[in-house]
């Protein structure tokens, strides 16, 4: 059985990471994109 190409999009990571730098722990945050779409302001922040 031979793998079939697919052409959908992908979809946005909704999790957005980074590393404190005082503790050096990894912080991941969840978003959801439609609603930064809806108001671009937050996406600035």
């Amino acid at each position: 059985m031979a793998a079939k190409p697919c052409n959908k999009p992908l979809k946005s990571n909704p999790f957005i990471t980074y590393r404190d730098p005082i503790t050096g722990k990894w912080i991941v945050i969840y978003h959801d994109l439609s609603k930064l779409a809806e108001q671009p302001q937050l996406a600035l922040a």
